[in-house]
């Protein structure tokens, strides 16, 4: 049976950028140039060259280059919105081409060997900076350690927080400083601040970048004994994603004390005191937080984060990290 030829996004999907990548493979030569004429990438009376680099129309959505860069693996590079990379990966589907299930030494042909290739399909969608040379000294691990190393599955997935983020969601009585910690992570205003209780009547998600770990934020609506029922239907929204999330903050002030441990068992939790410049919380809690004028505890907060997804001893270790799927 033919192989059919094969696509891979070699930039993270469904995020915005100014440029997208989108790798092309075939069995043969010819496989490929039929395929680019199919998208009509190249003219018939002119198959694109190794070497060569030209802009082309892309399958009718775009305008972008197209690289040839080993008779078999060619490029295509279109504007990075996420509309335009659904339907021109929609229109190389249509002309035959199958999604890469797996990276392979003949999707990278600059890759040494496997694990190089590995490398850097994760590079390209790795989430946190803190990834990078992690990333790029493990195919020396793993030639040291050999083909057989074993790793541990708890470490491997840890680390994988730095290539796909974590979640997390901070939950707490309203009116205690939610929207104001994130605001000041963000170093921007992300979520609406008010001293009325129930601003923040569904959750808010941003990407915050906390000292080199990504993370998707979560900020809930406040949890009242009493709340109105728009309130109630979108904590009840929310707390679906508190579940699911990586870690949980249990966030209260002096005046109001955390709630009690939320979402399914193993989540790891910690207890922020908010608003500690309005007075000191009674309550044990982890880390003490205030946000305005002269921010205190912010460092340690995202010290402590980072250690509760990626412990330092993790990304410490000197043994390889499997990355990849099985």
């Amino acid at each position: 049976m033919p192989t059919p030829p094969r696509y891979r996004l070699s930039t993270p999907p469904g995020r915005p950028a100014a440029i997208a990548i989108i790798d092309l493979t075939a069995a043969t030569p010819a496989d490929l140039d039929a395929l680019l004429a199919r998208l009509g990438m190249t003219p018939t009376d002119h198959a694109l060259g190794v070497g060569e680099v030209r802009l082309r129309d892309l399958a009718g959505v775009d305008r972008g280059l197209v690289a040839r860069l080993t008779p078999t693996h060619a490029q295509c590079m279109p504007h990075g919105g996420p509309g335009v990379v659904r339907a021109l990966v929609a229109a190389m589907e249509s002309a035959g081409a199958v999604a890469a299930d797996e990276q392979s030494d003949a999707e990278y042909p600059e890759a040494s060997d496997a694990i190089e290739a590995h490398t850097l399909a994760a590079l390209a969608r790795a989430s946190s900076p803190l990834a990078v040379d992690l990333l790029l000294d493990q195919p020396r691990r793993w030639r040291e350690a050999g083909e057989g190393a074993v790793t541990d599955p708890s470490r491997d997935a840890r680390l994988g927080r730095l290539i796909e983020a974590a979640t997390v969601a901070v939950v707490g009585a309203a009116n205690i400083g939610k929207s104001t910690l994130l605001n000041a992570l963000a170093g921007r205003a992300v979520a609406t601040v008010a001293d009325e209780p129930g601003t923040t009547r569904d959750h808010v998600g941003a990407t915050l970048n906390l000292g080199g770990l990504v993370v998707r934020w979560l900020d809930t609506p406040g949890v009242r004994e009493d709340p109105a029922p728009t309130e109630r239907q979108a904590w009840a929204i929310a707390q679906g994603f508190v579940e699911r999330a990586d870690l949980v903050l249990l966030a209260g002030d002096a005046g109001a004390p955390p709630p009690r441990r939320a979402g399914r068992g193993g989540q790891s939790v910690l207890r922020v005191a908010l608003r500690a410049d309005l007075g000191a919380a009674t309550w044990a809690h982890d880390v003490s937080v205030a946000c305005l004028e002269d921010p205190v505890g912010l460092e340690g907060l995202v010290r402590m984060i980072r250690e509760a997804l990626v412990p330092t001893a993790d990304l410490a270790h000197p043994g390889p990290w499997r990355f990849w799927g099985s």
